[in-house]
C-alpha cells in the first residue's frame, strides 16, 4: 500500500474489533480487521468529530441533567477548580480501535447474504469523517454495495465497480430500494430507450436522488448494444480493434495501421441485424478502385452476425479476387469470436491471453417458471430449463420478485443471493444458482412474479409470469 499511495501519505491504522461465532482453543481467535488510511497528499480532508462514538459512563465523574433535559457527566479540576462537562448525546472522538460496531448478525434487516458484506455503521463512520455532502466516494471492490448505499443515504455521490455481475446486480437492487425510500417514487430500472441508466419517475417525488448509471468495461452484455447508435458502435469497435476513423468520404468506417492497408466496415449495433450485400459491394468497389500494384490490402468486415446472403457474396468476391489476381484479401470477423479477440491481442505483445479481459456476454435462458401450490397463500416456484448461453458459462445466482412490475425488478430480501457452493473456498471456489423458491403471499389475487438469473460470464435475464393466488 505504501508503494501505491506513498509512505509519506500514510495517516492511520484503525483496528475494527468485533465478536462473531467460531472460536478456537488452539489459537487466539481472529476477531478484527485492519483499516489503513492514506491521504492523496499531505493536504487531505479528515474530521473525526463528524463520526463520534457513544460516550460510556465514567464512575469517577458526576452525572447530571441540565435544564434542557440533556444528560451529561462532569468533573472538577482539583488544581484550577475548572469544571469540565461532556454531554452523552454528543458522543466522544473515536480512537484508532473501534469496538462499538459489531459484525452483521443473521437477523439484521441490512443483511443481504453477500459473503464480504460490511455493516453500514462502519462505512458511515468512515464516509462521514472523510467527506462532506455532495463529495464523491469511490469503492473499486463494490461487493454487496454497502459503500454505495451509505453514500447515497448520506447525500454523497459515488463511483463503484466490481468484476462480478452478481455484485453489480445485488448493489443496483439495493440502491433502487434506497432511492425509492428517499424519493417516495418508483424507479424505472429497465427503460427501453436507455438501458444503461436508472431513473426515478418525477411524479410524487418527496426528495430528489441522483440517477444511477451502469457502465460495462471488459465484459459487455450483447443485448445492451441494441440500444446504442450506430456511430457509437463504430467508435467502440474501432477503439477495440486499434483502428482510426475514416475522416474522408467513403463507405469504409476506419483503417488499421499501417496506412490504409486494412480498411474496416462495421456492421449494425443491433446483435440481431446483419450487414447487407449492397453495402458490402459498395465497400468492395471502393477498395478495388484504390488498389495499387504490390501493395496488399486486407479488408475486414466486423459485425455481430452475417446472414447467408452476405456469406455467399463474400465467396463470390474471393473468387473474383483470385481470378483477377488482385492484391486484396477480405475477411468476415464476428465480434464475439475468438478471432476478434486474437486480433486485438496482437496489439498487446506483453499481455498474456489469460490476463486479457474482453468478453461479449449473451443473456442466459429461462425456459419457464413452474408453479406449485403448497399451502394457504403459499407457493413453490422453480425456474425450469434455465441455462447459460455463453461458452464455458453456468448460472451463479437466481433472484425472485413476487410482485413484479414491468421494467421494475426488485428482488425479495430472502432471494437476493440464491446460490450454493459446489467447490471449496480458494482459487477454485465456485457457486451455482439455486433455481427454486417459496413464498407466502399476504392475500388472494393475481400477481406477476419474475425470476432473474445471472451467469459467471456477466449474462443476465429476467422472465415474468402471472400467477393466481388462492387461499
Amino acid at each position: 500500500m505504501d508503494k501505491i499511495f506513498g509512505y509519506e501519505n500514510f495517516v492511520n491504522e484503525v483496528v475494527w474489533c468485533y465478536e462473531t461465532a467460531g472460536k478456537s482453543k488452539k489459537t487466539f481467535s481472529r476477531k478484527h480487521d485492519v483499516i489503513l488510511l492514506y491521504g492523496k497528499t499531505s493536504d487531505f480532508y479528515l474530521d473525526v468529530s463528524k463520526s463520534p462514538i457513544p460516550r460510556k459512563r465514567n464512575k469517577h465523574m458526576r452525572v447530571g441533567i441540565d435544564e434542557h433535559g440533556r444528560e451529561y457527566e462532569e468533573k472538577t479540576d482539583a488544581k484550577t477548580g475548572k469544571v469540565y462537562r461532556w454531554y452523552f448525546d454528543e458522543g466522544r472522538l473515536p480512537f484508532d480501535y473501534w469496538t462499538d460496531i459489531q459484525f452483521i448478525n443473521w437477523e439484521a434487516n441490512e443483511r443481504i447474504g453477500y459473503p464480504t458484506q460490511k455493516p453500514e455503521p462502519l462505512l458511515e463512520r468512515i464516509i462521514k469523517a472523510s467527506s462532506n455532502e455532495g463529495d464523491v466516494v469511490a469503492d473499486f471492490f463494490g461487493g454487496g454495495g454497502t459503500t454505495f448505499a451509505v453514500a447515497m443515504k448520506n447525500k454523497r455521490r459515488f463511483i463503484g465497480c466490481d468484476s462480478s455481475r452478481v455484485a453489480i446486480s445485488v448493489s443496483l437492487d439495493r440502491l433502487v430500494k434506497i432511492g425509492e425510500e428517499i424519493s417516495g417514487a418508483e424507479s424505472n430500472i429497465s427503460a427501453k430507450d436507455d438501458s444503461f441508466q436508472l431513473k426515478f419517475q418525477e411524479k410524487a417525488i418527496t426528495e430528489k436522488v441522483p440517477n444511477i448509471e451502469v457502465s460495462y468495461l471488459g465484459v459487455y452484455p450483447v443485448d445492451k448494444f441494441s440500444h446504442i447508435t450506430h456511430n457509437s458502435f463504430i467508435d467502440f469497435v474501432l477503439t477495440c480493434y486499434g483502428a482510426s476513423h475514416n475522416t474522408a468520404e467513403g463507405v469504409a468506417h476506419g483503417f488499421r495501421p499501417p496506412g490504409q492497408q486494412e480498411p474496416i466496415l462495421v456492421g449494425p449495433a443491433d446483435p440481431n441485424d446483419s450487414l447487407d450485400a449492397e453495402t458490402v459491394k459498395a465497400f468492395f468497389d471502393e477498395i478495388k478502385s484504390r488498389l495499387e500494384p504490390d501493395k496488399l490490402v486486407r479488408a475486414k468486415l466486423i459485425g455481430w452476425r452475417f446472414n447467408r446472403q452476405v456469406v455467399e457474396y463474400i465467396k463470390v468476391l474471393r473468387k473474383y479476387i483470385e481470378d483477377n489476381q488482385l492484391p486484396m484479401e477480405i475477411d468476415l470477423i464476428p465480434l464475439d469470436s475468438r478471432e476478434f479477440r486474437k486480433r486485438i491481442l496482437q496489439r498487446y505483445q506483453d499481455v498474456d491471453e489469460a490476463e486479457f479481459y474482453l468478453r461479449f456476454s449473451k443473456p442466459p435462458v429461462i425456459g419457464d417458471i413452474r408453479i406449485k401450490k403448497i399451502g394457504a397463500l403459499e407457493y413453490e416456484f422453480e425456474a425450469v430449463d434455465a441455462f447459460s448461453s455463453n461458452e464455458d458459462g453456468y448460472l451463479v445466482n437466481c433472484q425472485w420478485d413476487f410482485d413484479y412490475h414491468e421494467g421494475h425488478f426488485t428482488a425479495d430480501k430472502d432471494y437476493i443471493l440464491s446460490r450454493q457452493k459446489i467447490k471449496p473456498k480458494g482459487r477454485d471456489e465456485r457457486f451455482e444458482a439455486v433455481l427454486t423458491a417459496k413464498h407466502k403471499f399476504d392475500k388472494e389475487g393475481e400477481y406477476t412474479l419474475a425470476c432473474k438469473v445471472q451467469d459467471n460470464l456477466a449474462g443476465e435475464t429476467v422472465l415474468a409470469k402471472k400467477v393466481r393466488v388462492e387461499d
